[in-house]
């Protein structure tokens, strides 16, 4: 009896205060400094969720993000260098020059629920470490470190779920689901972007919770559904992005068996992922102007057949597929913009006048049109020897450009 009331302790320990060790060498210098002067102020102040899931598993965090005790107004008092944001949860962003951190006041339960005109929920209700955690999604989101300690603290055995590269959400997954549905597209994010298999009954939960998607205002979850793509790992944030019918919801252009559009768009994830790897920025509107190209391109081909110009074609194509997808999911006007942009102008590659050349190569949208004009090569909707003129001019120096479109 003494011996399974030990490993008991022993087993509770272990999820509570890990003997897990993170280097100071991981961190933040930025976020060690907010942490000290935190706790020298008599605060309580941790690092939480992703980057010590990141850190745990060899991935290279992408922000800090700091949780305490000390409210929005205390934390403003003791660093100047910040500003209080946010209706739904109020909290702190500090800036360092380019660094921002967040800091967030540990979150209870509301005891009243109010919602915002967008329908979210208010959530500005202060509370414990302990409560903090409950309020979080997965259980590798619910890690807490204290750099000076040097202690991990899991209340929901989010470490063994990354040694067995589970994803998990804390509580019952009907419940917080229910509780918002947008957390659904976030364990698919995860998902692919940690290479974890989604708990059995959270993967049943997320495919019946689905539909409730389309009742969430389209601001609100527009950024959401472009992350799934922006997580470096494209194809099998597609694949899943399609076997749970995503595609239906959002992008249907996404949900074809043609081989010629799936390879497409593939080769597009591909290369924003490899600019993700070496730290290159992303512009979610060439991601989109891929997804929507073959709904563009067939559609003007067919207009080309009983037009006389072709870029009165290639508009009309723009306009009504861009209808098309509105009725299902708005894209945001800033993407739409790019989006026109990068489309209108891949007919301007094909004139090698020398003054056109260079007006299109000073245009503020030319190296993503010039991007996606590649793309179109590699499937074969370019010329070749158009791909190579374009590929020496844009590596050469000016006087080298000068000499090539002189020839």
């Amino acid at each position: 009896m003494q011996k399974k009331i030990l490993n008991s302790v022993k087993a509770a320990y272990h999820q509570f205060f890990s003997k897990e060790i993170i280097s100071k060498d991981f961190i933040s210098k930025n976020a060690l400094e907010i942490i000290e002067k935190l706790q020298k102020h008599n605060f309580k102040a941790y690092i939480v969720g992703g980057a010590i899931r990141d850190i745990l598993i060899s991935l290279a965090p992408k922000d800090f993000d700091i949780v305490t005790n000390a409210t929005p107004e205390e934390i403003r008092q003791l660093f100047k260098n910040s500003r209080i944001i946010g209706r739904r949860f109020r909290l702190v962003h500090i800036f360092f020059g380019r660094e921002l951190i967040e800091v967030s006041t540990f979150r209870a339960k509301p005891e009243k629920i109010e919602r915002l005109k967008n329908g979210v929920q208010k959530d500005n209700a202060f509370g414990t470490i302990e409560e903090d955690a409950e309020r979080r999604d997965f259980t590798c989101n619910a890690l807490y470190f204290d750099p000076i300690k040097n202690k991990i603290f899991d209340f929901y055995g989010g470490i063994n779920d990354l040694e067995t590269q589970q994803l998990k959400m804390i509580g019952d997954p009907k419940k917080r689901l229910a509780e918002d549905p947008v957390r659904a597209i976030r364990a698919i994010r995860f998902s692919a972007k940690l290479n974890f298999e989604i708990d059995f009954k959270l993967k049943q939960q997320i495919i019946k919770v689905l539909p409730e998607l389309k009742k969430i205002p389209y601001s609100r979850i527009f950024d959401e559904v472009l992350k799934i793509f922006l997580t470096g790992h494209a194809e099998k944030s597609l694949n899943l992005f399609i076997n749970f019918n995503l595609s239906d919801i959002f992008f249907p252009s996404l949900n074809t068996s043609s081989e010629e559009v799936n390879n497409f768009v593939l080769r597009g994830l591909k290369k924003t992922d490899d600019r993700i790897r070496i730290g290159k920025p992303i512009n979610p509107g060439y991601l989109l102007a891929v997804f929507l190209w073959k709904d563009v391109n067939n559609l003007r081909n067919n207009f080309q057949k009983k037009s006389k110009y072709p870029i009165t074609a290639l508009n009309d194509a723009i306009e009504i597929t861009l209808i098309k997808q509105n009725k299902v999911f708005p894209i945001q006007k800033r993407f739409i913009t790019t989006m026109t942009e990068i489309w209108r102008l891949q007919p301007r590659f094909e004139n090698l006048n020398k003054k056109r050349v260079f007006r299109l190569f000073s245009h503020p949208r030319f190296r993503a049109a010039y991007d996606f004009m590649l793309l179109r090569g590699e499937e074969n909707e370019v010329d070749m020897k158009l791909v190579t003129w374009w590929t020496n001019f844009v590596e050469a120096d000016d006087g080298g450009r000068k000499k090539i479109t002189e020839q």
